[in-house]
């Protein structure tokens, strides 16, 4: 997936904390990414003024000027333009008020840079700035990220390894999120046989990856007894969104 981002692909990181910034710019650029870092509030407003970016990376708690403002503002001025929070707060109040504003991620500290790194290449794909090139490439749903390549869910800063299975199974259903996948595909495709034994063992894999998704309440995997499953998405009140 390294390999698919665009030389032009240029985005503005708002971050007070110099040691993150530098080290967030240098594994952005160690990807083949263009990165411009503002360390101030009144930097990064002037940056987005000024300026225009692929997708920018905004700290909340910044001086001179915090960074929902910024948002807001890059979202006034830029609507098109994706943007992410970085923040220490991790109240659903603190994440639910990043969201309004409209930003289209909100990753909490401490983050591993390879979620970070995955979400931001998931949100290019997501508004067509980078072009979604296989199966395998990284999907992103709610706060988790599955790389089905390296076989590793991300949840909420949490990296859990998954068995082969495991993860085929669950990038089916993210594929396929709000929409059932029958039990016959899942086992033809994933198991190569839809026998009995092999419909037993898939049981056992979708309780397993339930467990799996126990720390992340805005994904839930509903069966429908004897035809298949879907995955849903919900927001911060249990309302189904998909």
């Amino acid at each position: 997936m390294e390999n698919n981002v665009r030389e032009k692909i240029h985005i503005l990181l708002v971050e007070d904390d110099v040691n993150l910034g530098y080290l967030i710019v240098e594994n952005l650029q160690a990807k083949g990414v263009e990165v411009t870092l503002a360390k101030t509030g009144k930097e990064g407003m002037n940056a987005i003024q000024n300026g225009t970016f692929d997708l920018c990376i905004l700290d909340i708690m910044l001086p001179e000027i915090d960074g929902l403002k910024l948002g807001a503002r890059l979202k006034s001025l830029h609507p098109a333009t994706p943007f992410i929070y970085l923040s220490a707060r991790m109240q659903e109040a603190d994440r639910i008020g990043g969201f309004e504003t409209g930003a289209d991620d909100y990753v909490t500290k401490p983050f591993s840079f390879k979620e970070l790194y995955y979400r931001i290449m998931v949100i290019l794909k997501r508004s067509n700035i980078l072009v979604q090139t296989s199966e395998t490439d990284p999907i992103m749903l709610g706060n988790t990220v599955l790389n089905t390549q390296n076989r590793t869910l991300y949840i909420n800063g949490l990296e859990k390894k998954l068995s082969r299975r495991e993860a085929d199974v669950l990038s089916k259903l993210m594929h396929h999120a709000g929409k059932y996948v029958s039990r016959s595909d899942m086992l033809k495709q994933v198991w190569g046989n839809d026998d009995y034994f092999s419909a037993k063992s898939m049981d056992v894999y979708i309780t397993r990856i339930r467990k799996l998704l126990k720390d992340e309440p805005s994904l839930g995997i509903e069966n429908l007894y004897g035809s298949g499953y879907r995955i849903r998405i919900f927001d911060a009140n249990e309302n189904c969104l998909t």
